[in-house]
């Protein structure tokens, strides 16, 4: 069953972003057995790969290691960087999730300022 939280691509991205964090080498077919990435098949997490990796090797070795077919290359581990567009994609995404977050507790901090001025200010007159 998908995860309704994150659309397969952010969780794609996270995942290569924590490998490459903890500098390990993982595979297309490895990727899609893993419980990150629950629920997509190899086909999908290739696909995705196709558009937001870097070659890991030599040139053309992103369209030879997310090749899904009978040659089973698609199982030979790698370490895999996401593309600058990728990237800077999913940052604007945190800096997005962070103002949303900050937003709240603004609301909840002014909310709370009212609430005080108001019993300040009922407090004053009794």
């Amino acid at each position: 069953m998908k995860s309704k939280k994150h659309p397969d691509v952010l969780k794609v991205v996270q995942f290569i972003l924590n490998k490459a964090e903890s500098n390990e080498k993982f595979s297309v077919q490895s990727a899609a057995n893993s419980k990150e990435l629950n629920g997509l098949n190899r086909y999908q997490v290739a696909r995705i790969m196709r558009d937001i990796c870097l070659d890991p090797e030599d040139e053309g070795s992103l369209i030879r290691y997310t090749a899904v077919d009978n040659t089973n290359i698609d199982n030979i581990p790698c370490h895999w960087q996401l593309n600058a567009d990728a990237y800077f994609s999913y940052l604007s995404h945190q800096s997005i999730q962070i103002a949303i977050k900050a937003f709240y507790v603004a609301i909840f901090a002014a909310a709370t300022a009212i609430v005080g001025l108001a019993i300040d200010i009922f407090g004053a007159f009794s």
